[in-house]
Formats: structure tokens, C-alpha cells, sequence
């Protein structure tokens, strides 16, 4: 019974060594970010989807690592919350490589500190929460 569990774990540990090198290199990266946003009072869903569209136009549809973004919401359900946010990377390091070009983009599209804090504040009055993940596509298995 001893050699057969060992025996199993080896073919299971064999199985998931090869899986992860075999798809080291095939398949893109993705960042989905949950959005739990709330319209406070004095505030709009338009105004929302307006700061929404404007940091797209602003900074990720300029972001040359980001290969695509799809942005939803929740239309059905308990709660009607959520603002998922998908963003298609090429690698690993392109994730990081997005994240320092995002920096660079926000500092030209609001040069002025006060400018961009306001913006900031706009967007964080209707952000309750997130969660961020990251995964990788595996090829084989894509329609």
C-alpha cells in the first residue's frame, strides 16, 4: 500500500512538472481586478463610468504592454456591485513592465500633483473594495 501511494504522489508530482514546463512558455498572462463600487450620495453611475472611461482613454488604451482590458459589470444577480477588470499581458514581466509604464502615463495625463489627487479622490469615493488575481491561459483548452 506504502509503494503505491509513493508510486502515485511520483506520477502526480511527474504530471504537474511537466504541465508547468510545458506551459511556461505557451499562454498569456491575465490581472482580473473586482471592483465593489458603490454610487455615494452626491454621486452618479455616469460619473463613474465617465472616470472609468477616462483612465482608459488616458492610460491603458496607451499602455503598449497591455494587449487587451475588457471591462464589466454585474447585471444579474444579489449583487450588483461588481466592476470586473481583465487585462491581457503577453508575459509575467510584462505585467510588471505595465505597471511602471501606468505610473509613467498617470503622472503626463494629471502633471499637476493637485490634479491628480482630485482624480484620485473622484474615482475612490465609489470604490468600496477590490481583489486583484492573476492567471495564465492554457492554450490547449482555448475556443
Amino acid at each position: 500500500m506504502k509503494t503505491i501511494k509513493l508510486v502515485t504522489l511520483a506520477l502526480l508530482a511527474t504530471c504537474m512538472i511537466s504541465w508547468n514546463n510545458a506551459t511556461a512558455q505557451d499562454g498569456n498572462f491575465y490581472t482580473v481586478t473586482t471592483w465593489k463600487m458603490e454610487v455615494p450620495e452626491g454621486g452618479s453611475r455616469a460619473e463613474m463610468n465617465a472616470l472609468l472611461e477616462e483612465f482608459g482613454e488616458k492610460i491603458v488604451k496607451k499602455n503598449t504592454k497591455v494587449i487587451s482590458q475588457k471591462v464589466m459589470h454585474h447585471v444579474s444577480g444579489s449583487d450588483l456591485r461588481d466592476v470586473v477588470v481583465i487585462s491581457e499581458y503577453a508575459s509575467w514581466n510584462d505585467i510588471d513592465a505595465a505597471g511602471t509604464m501606468q505610473d509613467e502615463l498617470v503622472m503626463k495625463a494629471w502633471p499637476d500633483e493637485k490634479a491628480r489627487d482630485a482624480w484620485m479622490e473622484s474615482f475612490m469615493k465609489y470604490v468600496v473594495t477590490h481583489s486583484d488575481e492573476i492567471y495564465q491561459e492554457y492554450p490547449k483548452m482555448t475556443k
